[in-house]
């Protein structure tokens, strides 16, 4: 794939490799996307949970639970949402 960048992305690509935080372009493009990916997952999740929140679903946590989410969340989990009893 061959694409043309503007050339403030292009003097970005090479400080990181010039850098060593990425081998090769392809490197460091793989995982911008990646990162764009996690981030728009992220943006739909908020939005479902925003519209959960309008319509009165939502769960109370105490602390506990919410630094367990959280643990989850770093890892790399789907959250579902829970709901009370």
């Amino acid at each position: 794939m061959s694409t043309n960048l503007p050339s403030e992305l292009n003097r970005l690509i090479a400080q990181e490799l010039a850098l060593g935080h990425y081998r090769t372009e392809e490197e460091l493009l793989t995982e911008a996307v990646q990162l764009l990916t996690q981030r728009n997952a992220l943006r739909e999740q908020i939005e479902a949970s925003t519209r959960q929140l309008a319509s009165g679903e939502y769960t109370d946590y105490d602390p506990q639970v919410l630094r367990e989410r959280s643990d989850d969340l770093k890892a790399g989990k789907r959250l579902t949402a829970r709901r009370n009893s």
